[in-house]
């Protein structure tokens, strides 16, 4: 009978330890998945930072480009402004020039040196 009570006891205790090193397993498994819930939502709030301030860089560019191309359309139309002045300037010397025999002598007399000159520097590459 001896015999038995120690397989009882020896069951018993193996039962006991099988127990306890379960308990173990599961605290174990119970603390590691606090751990990554709380790095959940550590990586989450960073995501959230980081995608709100994503969307207010987009804001700005979305401006930027706004103001772009409403200054880019307000060029244009002054570019095409000052060519139909040109062009209407242009257009009203000659005009004169072949209404008004004086303005036509005047036009085709040759350009001064010095003032040819000085075209010719503010028409080069660098010059005013």
């Amino acid at each position: 009978m001896s015999y038995v009570k120690l397989a009882i006891a020896a069951v018993l205790a193996i039962v006991i330890i099988g127990l306890v090193a379960t308990v173990a397993i599961y605290r174990g498994n119970a603390i590691s998945a606090q751990a990554e819930a709380k790095q959940a939502k550590a990586d989450l709030k960073l995501a959230k930072d980081v995608n709100d301030a994503n969307q207010a860089t987009i804001g700005r560019m979305q401006a930027q480009a706004d103001t772009s191309a409403r200054l880019t359309a307000d060029l244009a139309r002054q570019l095409a402004d000052a060519n139909q002045v040109f062009i209407d300037n242009t257009a009203a010397l000659h005009q004169l020039k072949d209404a008004n025999a004086d303005v036509s002598h005047f036009l085709a007399l040759p350009v001064p040196a010095d003032l040819r000159q000085l075209y010719d520097r503010s028409a080069a590459p660098g010059g005013r």
